[in-house]
């Protein structure tokens, strides 16, 4: 079992890999915004307390931020989420757990050979962004861009064709892999596997040693595929959601 320690290192590198274009900092937690694209970057990040307000002032105040925003107040909650009181007083607020937790998974980066067909390359262009903002029935781009680019690490754009993208970020020596998607007539047809061992193979050259991804703990198809590639479960985040 992982430390809260090494579990609030693993979420400061999520963060930096799925960074909202609109951040508030508020006593060591930072609320995120991003016009409702995504519910990791429309939650609030709970890692880190300076201890500087009290609890009950820091969720009214987390609270106002997102309703000033026209979103019910989010939080993602991790073992490593402080105070660790947290979760007590929103259950006692009234919020719920609407969608399963999301498992994150970790992995050692062995040798993987570029599978070829796979265009990996650094800037964002508009097929890959209208194929992947589609896959989330989200048409404002220019929020889907801010999104995908807001990380301060390098970051790659995988893409099969017109069928299939995937993206990934190096943050001090991890690979961050997010983003996958392929529409639903080109499934089954190995474009999931082809894009993670070319990002994989993107990210080692660029001098990453370890990977990070997160994945739906219910999505058995997905999760069975990473643990080809070394993704073992390291821990699990999941969402508390305002009444």
């Amino acid at each position: 079992m992982r430390s809260a320690t090494d579990l609030a290192r693993l979420e400061r590198i999520g963060y930096d890999v799925w960074r909202a274009p609109v951040v508030e900092e508020l006593a060591g937690w930072r609320l995120r915004y991003a016009h409702g694209l995504t519910s990791r970057a429309n939650s609030a990040w709970t890692a880190a307390d300076d201890g500087s307000l009290a609890l009950g002032e820091k969720v009214e105040r987390t609270e106002a931020f997102y309703r000033a925003h026209g979103l019910a107040p989010r939080f993602q909650l991790t073992d490593a989420s402080r105070p660790v009181e947290l979760e007590a007083l929103l259950e006692r607020r009234g919020y719920t757990q609407p969608a399963p937790a999301v498992s994150v998974e970790t992995a050692e980066l062995g040798e993987v050979a570029d599978p070829g067909g796979v265009d990996v390359r650094e800037d964002l262009d508009d097929g890959w962004l209208a194929l992947w903002a589609g896959s989330r029935e989200f048409d404002d781009l220019g929020v889907a861009r801010a999104l995908l680019t807001g990380s301060p690490g390098r970051t790659a754009f995988a893409r099969i064709d017109d069928v299939a993208v995937g993206r990934a970020v190096v943050v001090d020596g991890w690979l961050g892999i997010t983003s996958m998607a392929t529409l639903p007539a080109a499934r089954r047809r190995g474009h999931a596997r082809g894009m993670l061992e070319a990002l994989v193979a993107w990210g080692r050259t660029h001098g990453a040693t370890h990977g990070l991804l997160q994945v739906d703990e219910t999505n058995d198809p997905a999760r069975a595929l990473y643990a080809q590639f070394g993704f073992r479960a390291s821990h699990a985040y999941r969402y508390l959601v305002a009444p």
